[in-house]
């Protein structure tokens, strides 16, 4: 729990709906880009709850993609110890024998959620190929496990692993 305590109240910005919208929308572009130009047939959308519905229904809205199989995690703080679990599978779909998953989140720090979902999908569904996207993502930990592509909407610095003057630099 070192981390969490670290920030104050003060260190969180309120962001309108104009604004994640424009970030939503910016996100959305990069996918659809992609999936254009690779000629990428997503099969579903697997928001991670709780935070990933919202990227991920507007993104299934914006791709003309019905299917929505969400997975949640969780994590429990026990004994000066934090466990992620996972709550709620990917519910078995008729899916093709190679899906094709768009897995999104919110706002995504370490990576830690959303290299376990992946794993656990590539566990469940062997032969599928991910792609990942998240609204927010933290510039020092773009990486996710088991995704043959990130997208972001917006770079953060949450980590602090940057300095302000870097976060300048790089236009964040």
């Amino acid at each position: 729990m070192g981390y969490l305590s670290k920030y104050q109240k003060e260190d969180f910005k309120n962001v309108s709906w104009e604004e994640y919208g424009e970030t939503l929308d910016k996100l959305y572009k990069k996918v659809f880009e992609y999936i254009k130009k690779k000629n990428v047939k997503i099969d579903a959308v697997v928001p991670i709850l709780r935070g990933g519905a919202f990227p991920g229904t507007y993104l299934a809205f914006r791709l003309n993609l019905l299917r929505i199989l969400p997975v949640q995690y969780k994590y429990f703080f026990k004994d000066k110890k934090i466990e992620l679990k996972r709550i709620l599978s990917l519910p078995r779909a008729d899916l093709p024998n190679k899906p094709i998953f768009l897995l999104v989140e919110q706002n995504h720090c370490f990576g830690v959620t959303a290299s376990t979902a992946a794993k656990d999908l590539k566990e469940q569904f062997l032969n599928c190929r991910i792609i990942y996207a998240a609204d927010h993502m933290d510039y020092s930990y773009q990486k996710v496990e088991n995704a043959e592509v990130i997208f972001y909407g917006k770079l953060t610095n949450e980590t602090r692993v940057l300095t302000e003057k870097e976060c300048k630099e790089k236009g964040m």
